[in-house]
C-alpha cells in the first residue's frame, strides 16, 4: 500500500457514485492498520465539481475525479489490492487536499 493507490471502494452501496477510494497519507505512517482516503466520484456524481478541488484521475479506462469532502479511514485489510495509481497526478491531488486544509 502507497499514497495515491487506488482501489475499489470497500462501500458496496457507494459505488454508483464513488466506485473506487484513493490513499492520501504519508507512506511513512506504513505501520498504522489505518488508512486516510478520499473517494473519487464519476463526473455526473454531484454537482458543483471544481477542477481545482475536483481533480481528474484516469482508472481503468474512466475518468473520475478526487472528493475531498468525503475523506474517511478504512483498515487495510479492506482495501485489498490496488487498482491503479494517481502518482502522476500528486501535483492537482495535493492542491486540492491543500485547498481543503488550507483554503489555498
Amino acid at each position: 500500500m502507497a499514497r495515491l493507490d487506488i482501489y475499489d471502494n470497500p462501500i458496496a452501496e457507494d459505488r454508483d457514485a464513488f466506485p473506487y477510494v484513493m490513499e492520501i497519507q504519508s507512506d511513512l505512517l506504513h505501520r498504522f492498520v489505518e488508512r486516510v482516503c478520499v473517494p473519487l466520484a464519476l463526473p455526473d456524481a454531484f454537482p458543483g465539481m471544481t477542477e481545482r478541488l475536483n481533480p481528474p484521475v484516469a482508472v481503468r479506462g474512466r475518468t473520475v475525479h478526487v472528493h475531498p469532502f468525503g475523506i474517511a479511514v478504512f483498515h487495510a485489510c479492506e482495501l485489498r489490492q490496488p487498482v491503479g495509481t494517481a502518482k502522476t497526478d500528486a501535483l492537482a491531488i495535493e492542491t486540492a487536499l491543500d485547498m481543503l486544509l488550507r483554503g489555498y
